[in-house]
């Protein structure tokens, strides 16, 4: 696999330019926004966006969670 024009830290999800490759992975990073510098917590922008994609319907099922867990309170305080 070619070098990734950036990487994306999982910490801040920022575009980081500022790193190592060698082998097909990140053997060093640095990131300038948040300081995290933990090769482990960098993302290649192919791999971000997938789980970007996959997270967005674990959040929406949280809302939806939270939404009727708070309509139960509601109900609670006006009886």
């Amino acid at each position: 696999m070619a070098r990734p024009d950036y990487i994306i830290c999982l910490e801040c999800e920022s575009e980081v330019e500022d790193f190592t490759w060698r082998d097909g992975e990140i053997r060093r990073a640095a990131c300038e926004i948040c300081g995290n510098t933990d090769p482990d917590a960098f993302s290649l922008p192919e791999d971000f966006d997938q789980d970007v994609e996959d997270g967005e319907d674990s959040e929406a099922e949280e809302d939806e969670e939270y939404g009727e867990s708070y309509d139960n309170v509601e109900d609670e305080e006006e009886e």
